[in-house]
């Protein structure tokens, strides 16, 4: 009798130097990251540790390590501090916040040395007496040391028929360990998000424009098969490729709508002590690290006018991120305008929970931003049945479709008229959310598995056709 040959499944390594970079200087996850987290977690639950691995540079040794990232990636929030403890990458300070989310916190208080020393003072008598204090600070005391730590394997180089997948862009470190990997023969996939700091280097300091080209260049040399997470972001790299780009494996996977681990339109309890940093209602919301790129100055612009005309009935608006880079004029335009001071808000880097909340609470959301590669605030803000006014550039249209509307995110006066028409008409919100509650959302193990599916089958999957069938075939809770 003659059995069915059974075939052999390749490890997938799944490079996150990116998620072990930015936890080191964060303690949430913001963006890209977020996609990673999400869809390792996802495959790592679907196919098992030994399918799927993970990979990265250990930033002491220098050196490629592997781990099983099954358990790492297991659990619901992203905990920077918890991560990197697992990895042994941080040591555990029982009680206090983890320093980096310390001096975060101080940062605003910097122009007051005396005013910042008390706040300091404060963190460290809360972490003592009144741990619930520190909530509403938007800080959280570190857990004691883990019960287990994940083993690390020094990685010299992927065994061969393995699947590298590069979720890093722009990491001149991994340069030598993937170019290794494709003179061998072996298959690469690298995650492309967005050509932003070529197609837009006007929002970007020259230093990191040029090492941005850089890498482009390398991976035009390295020429490896291409995930893509929007259309957009496919025709900006077929633009710089160029002719050449006939030749190239580019496959476009959408990503979620889904803010992982909450119910769709779920109604988030918070406790009493997280409730007191959150705006009271009614407020406009705004999610997105602060930086030029989102075009917060444009929307503060906009609320101006809005406020002039609305007065008193004007809701509150407010901004949900971190700060990033080259937001001084953002900073500049708020103080200076008492108007806008007493109407605006900015949450500094709100947990998931957090986020939830506001989003479930809010009027509607804006997002002006002047370029991305996907938007996932757009999205997010569907799942909890929330209208979006979204920016018509780049990617965005592609999020949500006709479910949102568009503005040019360069027109302060039409963004105005349109927040304004949003607040005086809530008939026409209430329609578009009613159309956003029945329509098909995507998930995250959607796109865990549209991106399995094309790393696993190799090149010329039309990966296209079957991310678009899942979100068209989806069906609404």
């Amino acid at each position: 009798m003659k059995f069915p040959d059974i075939p052999v499944i390749q490890p997938i390594y799944f490079d996150v130097t990116d998620i072990v970079s930015y936890a080191a200087n964060n303690d949430r996850v913001s963006g890209i990251q977020r996609v990673h987290f999400n869809l390792i977690a996802d495959l790592s639950r679907k196919h098992g540790g030994e399918v799927v691995r993970g990979i990265f540079l250990h930033p002491q040794t220098n050196d490629m390590v592997e781990f099983d990232p099954s358990r790492l990636f297991e659990r619901g929030e992203f905990d920077a501090s918890a991560f990197l403890q697992q990895l042994g990458l941080e040591p555990v300070r029982r009680f206090l916040p983890r320093p980096r989310s310390i001096k975060n916190y101080l940062r605003r208080y910097d122009a007051n040395k005396g005013w910042r020393a008390l706040k300091k003072l404060d963190i460290y008598i809360s972490s003592v007496f009144m741990p619930s204090r520190l909530v509403s600070m938007g800080l959280k005391q570190q857990g004691s040391t883990p019960k287990w730590a994940l083993p690390l394997s020094p990685l010299e180089r992927l065994p061969e028929g393995a699947h590298y997948v590069v979720l890093t862009a722009n990491n001149a470190r991994l340069l030598p360990f993937s170019r290794l990997h494709r003179q061998r023969g072996g298959d690469m996939v690298q995650m492309v998000y967005d050509l932003i700091p070529h197609v837009c280097a006007d929002l970007f300091a020259e230093e990191r424009v040029s090492e941005f080209r850089e890498w482009l260049g390398e991976l035009a040399q390295q020429h490896p098969r291409v995930i893509s997470i929007s259309e957009c972001t496919a025709r900006d790299l077929r633009a710089y490729l160029g002719a050449s780009a006939v030749g190239w494996d580019i496959q476009v996977v959408p990503l979620a709508h889904e803010l992982d681990g909450f119910k769709r339109n779920e109604d988030v309890k918070l406790a009493e002590a997280a409730l007191r940093r959150l705006p009271p209602s009614p407020f406009v919301l705004c999610v997105g690290t602060l930086e030029n790129r989102k075009n917060g100055i444009t929307l503060l612009r906009a609320w101006e006018r809005v406020v002039g005309e609305l007065g008193d009935a004007a809701p509150r608006l407010v901004f949900a991120g971190r700060y990033g880079w080259m937001i001084e004029e953002f900073k500049a335009l708020l103080a200076a305008k008492p108007v806008l001071a007493g109407t605006v808000q900015v949450l500094e880097s709100p947990g998931d929970r957090e986020l939830a909340w506001l989003y479930g609470h809010c009027l509607f959301t804006v997002f002006p931003s002047l370029y991305e590669g996907w938007g996932l605030p757009v999205g997010e803000a569907a799942w909890f049945g929330k209208y979006s006014i979204v920016s018509s550039s780049s990617s965005l249209p592609e999020v949500c479709g006709d479910l949102a509307d568009y503005v040019d995110p360069t027109d302060p006066a039409e963004m105005a008229n349109m927040i304004r028409a949003a607040i005086a008409e809530p008939g026409h919100v209430a329609a578009k959310e009613a159309q956003i509650r029945q329509a098909p959302l995507r998930r995250w193990s959607d796109v865990a598995d549209d991106v399995y599916r094309v790393v696993t089958q190799g090149p010329g999957l039309g990966a296209n056709e079957g991310s678009q069938r899942e979100l068209r075939g989806a069906q609404p809770e």
